[in-house]
């Protein structure tokens, strides 16, 4: 069996590493240029300033939408959760992983990987000693088994739940064997010895490691005895019945965090701001910092001023921000930044409520909510957007067009993957054959909301609006905005019916996005309403890909799975992200990471050197 694909670096992280190292610079032994001596005497004169608040970093951000890691699903909360938690391995910046709450990386040559004939595998985590939660309390294997066992409850942590019971979801389980029977398989999944937390797996997955090497993102790990004080689930079977599928609106911890991280929570004012604040006693050492504050504000441009006048030490860019502050005194940015991170339309096929449907029926007045079930449809509008115009002229050239949802870069991705390509004349032909011509007659009209703030994702449902009245003006589509956590809270819901949301993988094993993606019982299947076709269609070949350690099977089965989204036009896949970030020059100890906005504040610090 091969297993050489997954052992090499991403060539997306190389990139990144390449640019992290070509940005710190090296001394030249040839004579200083002007532009050097000019830059030498800034520097020299920096020391001297002032530094504005020099224990607090201060970055603009989007609002979050919850505050519990088994519920967040945008980069905004992720980034929260990385630096408040902490997971049982970690993943560096260059991709290398290595220990963090367990003390070994298991593997089949220090025998805490077992894998018995029958496939049956045990994978066993030592768990490190005297590490304190925030409030004190000592980590124990018993915490590990709670979080898990409760983020698997409450629909969560898809990746965990297929790997230890072979389905998506708990409910599935349950489904099939019974409430009792389901409680007893997940219990049994995940047992204690000494000071070791065991995983069984009824047959080899993959990913597995990958997965628990999050940086504390979403499988960070609870203290048990707080989250049982603050309402959520006891830790005992009755009451499992009580947990399963939970919405974040019934969830007790919506506004709480306890990790073992070198940062906790001190406040969360929605829509305002959120506060964490170093944690002294962390087990690797204090932060440098005393304080992070992510504020939330309406719009990038209010971030540049605010980045300029000093008042905030780190935001975002969009390619065309970048001359606003780049050369501004007192500011560095840093460009062109490959990220992992897919941005694509999503299409809802069965949209809930009728907040943007109108009268649900076609015609000048609505759009019914079965809208986008008709494959018609979906590749008429996927012919309809202008792809290199958004990436020309939105995001001036600073976006790669994907092959699908397997990132440009990542093992797998596959060049030659057919692609849809603005084409007013194929998307013409394809609304007329939809719904048996009903729609071509009577038009529609369908509001579609964007987050308020983002001029790219405003841009882009701009770009399909202009297009659809070119090929037909019954075609009306409604732009309007929503603050983030009721734009994210609308898509959970199944409300919105087209969304811009991405693909951000925490890991390279191709299983990460085509799940997410394409698995009957992962995010966007479930969100978006084609969770039936995925369980008819997909969800084989991505249980295989799961298990397979087959590097020629793995990229097969990729491949077929990239196709099929194609085929079935399950999304636009309009830009993958080149970031830009912009901070004060007193910032120091940022690193280059795959995603450049989750930023790990523990070596943080500001100061002139």
């Amino acid at each position: 069996m091969k297993n050489t694909i997954f052992k090499n670096k991403l060539i997306l992280i190389l990139l990144i590493c390449v640019l992290a190292f070509s940005m710190t610079g090296c001394k030249k032994n040839s004579p200083a240029t002007q532009e050097e001596q000019q830059t030498e005497q800034q520097e020299e004169t920096a020391s001297t300033k002032e530094i504005e608040n020099p224990d607090t970093f201060i970055t603009a951000s989007d609002d979050v939408e919850t505050l519990d890691l088994h519920f967040m699903s945008s980069a905004s909360t992720t980034c929260v959760s990385y630096n408040v938690y902490d997971s049982l391995l970690y993943r560096t910046p260059a991709g290398e992983i290595k220990p963090c709450l367990a003390t070994s990386i298991p593997s089949l040559d220090n025998d805490l990987i077992k894998i018995q004939d029958n496939g049956n595998t045990t994978i066993e985590f030592p768990i490190r000693e005297n590490v304190k939660f925030h409030n004190g309390e000592i980590l124990t294997p018993e915490d590990i088994k709670y979080t898990f066992t409760r983020g698997i409850i409450v629909g969560a942590l898809s990746d965990l739940t297929q790997a230890l019971t072979g389905e998506g979801s708990f409910n599935s389980v349950v489904e099939k064997v019974g409430l009792d029977e389901a409680y007893d398989v997940l219990d049994n999944a995940i047992t204690i010895e000494d000071n070791s937390i065991i995983f069984h797996l009824a047959q080899p997955f993959a990913p597995f490691i990958d997965i628990v090497s999050d940086n504390g993102a979403a499988y960070g790990i609870l203290n048990k005895k707080w989250a049982v004080e603050e309402g959520a689930w006891p830790g005992t079977k009755e009451t499992v019945k009580d947990f399963i599928s939970i919405t974040d609106e019934d969830n007790t911890l919506h506004n709480k965090m306890m990790g073992t991280g070198p940062f906790k929570l001190e406040s969360w004012e929605q829509g305002e701001r959120i506060v964490i604040e170093r944690f002294d006693d962390y087990w690797q050492g204090p932060a440098k910092l005393k304080r992070v504050i992510r504020q939330v504000t309406a719009d990038n441009n209010t971030a540049i001023q605010q980045l300029q006048k000093g008042d905030i030490d780190f935001i975002t860019l969009g390619l065309s921000e970048v001359p606003q502050v780049e050369g501004y005194e007192g500011i560095k940015v840093i460009k062109d930044i490959p990220a992992s991170q897919l941005i694509k339309i999503n299409f809802n096929f069965d949209i809930k409520g009728d907040k943007y449907l109108g009268n649900k029926e076609f015609g000048s007045d609505g759009a019914p909510s079965n809208l986008f079930s008709d494959l018609d449809v979906r590749k008429a509008f996927s012919y309809t957007f202008d792809y290199q115009t958004f990436i020309d002229e939105v995001l001036l050239g600073s976006g790669i067009k994907p092959y699908g949802p397997v990132l440009v870069g990542y093992p797998t991705a596959n060049p030659d993957n057919p692609q849809y390509n603005f084409d007013l004349e194929k998307a013409e032909e394809h609304f007329k054959k939809a719904f048996d011509g009903e729609l071509w007659e009577k038009g529609f009209k369908l509001t579609v909301p964007y987050s308020a703030g983002s001029t790219a994702r405003q841009r882009a449902l701009e770009i399909l609006k202009a297009n659809l009245q070119q090929i037909n003006p019954k075609f009306e589509l409604e732009i309007t905005s929503l603050p983030w956590a009721a734009y994210v809270g609308g898509i959970n819901d199944s409300e919105i019916p087209m969304s811009i949301f991405g693909i951000l993988p925490d890991y390279e094993h191709p299983y990460c996005s085509l799940a997410y993606h394409m698995y009957s019982e992962d995010y966007y299947a479930q969100v978006n309403g084609y969770a039936d076709l995925a369980k008819e269609k997909y969800d084989p070949l991505i249980k295989e890909l799961a298990s397979s350690f087959d590097d020629e099977r793995v990229e097969e089965l990729s491949h077929t799975l990239q196709k099929y989204s194609y085929d079935d036009a399950l999304s636009i896949f309009h830009h993958q992200v080149i970031a830009q970030v912009g901070m004060r020059d007193w910032v120091q100890g940022y690193e280059i990471t795959p995603i450049p906005f989750i930023v790990d504040y523990y070596n943080i610090s500001k100061e002139y050197k």
